[in-house]
């Protein structure tokens, strides 16, 4: 495979949200979307590169060996951190800083959701890590 299977995963959603925003009528959202998964597509062959540095394979997430992994784990992890810290604040923005007609029900719901999607994940991924050490 030409790229990582998570870069094909991301490709792919990117370009099906440009069919989906371009079936929409929205062409800002459809050139963003498209222009998004060219360039994770671009920068992923260019990491696969022999010569490539491993900082530039492990922000591609194009790991060569498990030294990339180890790296890429270390940064994910602080994503997660975070990705979990500002899950929290968008759940309590859109709870409670904003009146009930400003969002949809559904809309509320996402970002509990998300919130209990990373938190779980987080978990499940201590386990697994704990289990292996």
């Amino acid at each position: 495979m030409p790229v990582s299977t998570t870069n094909v995963v991301l490709v792919a959603v990117l370009l099906a949200g440009a069919v989906v925003t371009a079936l929409d009528g929205s062409w800002r959202g459809t050139v963003l979307l498209a222009a998004l998964g060219i360039m994770v597509l671009a920068t992923a062959i260019y990491a696969r590169r022999p010569n490539s540095r491993d900082i530039t394979r492990v922000n591609a997430i194009e790991y060569r060996d498990e030294r990339d992994k180890r790296i890429a784990q270390v940064g994910f992890s602080v994503v997660g951190v975070v990705a979990l810290i500002l899950s929290a604040i968008e759940f309590v923005a859109v709870t409670a800083l904003t009146g009930p007609l400003d969002w949809p029900p559904a809309m509320q719901l996402l970002p509990a959701a998300q919130l209990f999607l990373l938190s779980l994940v987080w978990a499940v991924a201590n386990s697994v890590s704990a289990r292996r050490n």
